[in-house]
């Protein structure tokens, strides 16, 4: 039997950062697609559904908080895992948990730090693949 290849939409407009994790994706056997801007991921996420989604936060035209609460407030999106990877701690003015608790919208699957430890980054994808392959059966 043919084993699906998992796929990941990576939204992040620094270049160097986009790159270096399609490489991490690709040398675990995933595929890694990506998106500078919040308009052209909603562009490639009505094309093609990814299997989870990897958001930066500080990006320009419109952050990733908005982009996700967008995503969350969309039915067709709204299942899609989301991992938030950001060199912004969590708080102050990007405070996602924070900004999405006064909108009611579910906490990202995860939230990463930059400079990302690959390890981590890999786990992360891991588990959450595995809770989406269980919520399925």
């Amino acid at each position: 039997m043919i084993q699906k290849r998992n796929k990941i939409l990576i939204i992040d407009d620094e270049p160097d950062a986009v790159n270096y994790l399609k490489a991490v994706l690709c040398e675990n056997n995933i595929e890694g697609i990506s998106a500078e801007n919040s308009k052209i991921a909603w562009e490639s996420l009505e094309k093609d559904k990814p299997d989870m989604i990897c958001l930066d936060i500080m990006m320009p035209r419109e952050s990733g908080i908005s982009l996700y609460v967008r995503l969350r407030e969309d039915r067709r999106f709204a299942e899609i895992p989301v991992i938030i990877i950001s060199g912004v701690e969590p708080a102050g003015e990007f405070d996602i948990y924070k900004f999405i608790a006064n909108k009611k919208i579910p906490p990202p699957e995860k939230y990463i730090e930059k400079p990302i430890r690959v390890e981590n980054f890999i786990k992360a994808i891991n588990e959450i693949l595995e809770k989406e392959i269980l919520k399925h059966k």
